[in-house]
């Protein structure tokens, strides 16, 4: 299982519901936990970062891997 962490840019829980839809979504995905003060997006699962990063792009949100 891999673990990819992402910094997106969210503002409101609207925001949250959006990456945590499109994530969910995603084949291989097992669990998202997501913290919306440090724009932090933990993903859990048979997935690749760059797939993460493709996929919670959809939302229009700014999307980086977390450094």
């Amino acid at each position: 299982m891999t673990e990819v962490a992402l910094k997106v840019g969210m503002s409101c829980q609207g925001c949250v519901g959006a990456v945590e839809r499109v994530l969910k979504k995603m084949p291989g995905v097992e669990s998202v936990e997501i913290d919306l003060p440090s724009q932090k997006v933990l993903v859990k699962g048979d997935v690749t970062p760059e797939a993460v990063v493709q996929q919670v792009s959809k939302t229009g949100k700014p999307t980086e891997l977390w450094s």
